[in-house]
């Protein structure tokens, strides 16, 4: 997964800063972390869900915020649930903790929370416990361009 989204940034053409560290799994460890590089971006949350008839579906936000479950079952249509660990890492290939806000197979939608276009810099894992990357908020929306994922906005 990793090497995916590092072909998405550079088929995008969208600088990014790299970052390696110790495993980062909660958002106390990647305080620790922000500190000490002085990364001055606003952490990203993507949580794995699947909604009752098993499609998955990856919602995007930024790491102080909740997921409003009842907002994203008038957006799709049904209820949603936090997928299993073991479910993003047999699917995905990804360590549980560390989802990617993209790079997932076309057939996992994007629910995308507008807010994190707000951000002046954009932290997130490419699904490597313990990688971080920084890119500017203004280019999530090229990533997205490039994405062949449906997306809904939340």
């Amino acid at each position: 997964m990793y090497e995916k989204i590092i072909n998405i940034l550079k088929k995008g053409k969208i600088k990014y800063s790299e970052y390696n560290h110790e495993s980062v799994l909660d958002y106390d460890a990647a305080k620790r972390v922000r500190e000490r590089f002085n990364l001055k971006g606003v952490e990203s949350k993507s949580l794995f869900i699947k909604s009752k008839s098993n499609k998955y579906y990856v919602f995007v936000t930024l790491e102080e915020k909740r997921m409003n479950s009842k907002k994203i079952k008038k957006l799709i249509g049904e209820k949603i649930s936090i997928a299993l660990g073991e479910e993003l890492e047999e699917i995905t290939g990804m360590t549980p903790g560390c989802a990617s806000p993209f790079g997932y197979s076309k057939d996992i939608s994007m629910i995308v929370d507008k807010d994190v276009f707000k951000s002046e810099k954009f932290l997130f894992s490419p699904g490597v416990p313990e990688i971080t990357i920084e890119i500017k908020g203004k280019d999530i929306q090229n990533i997205i361009e490039l994405l062949d994922n449906p997306i809904i906005y939340y």
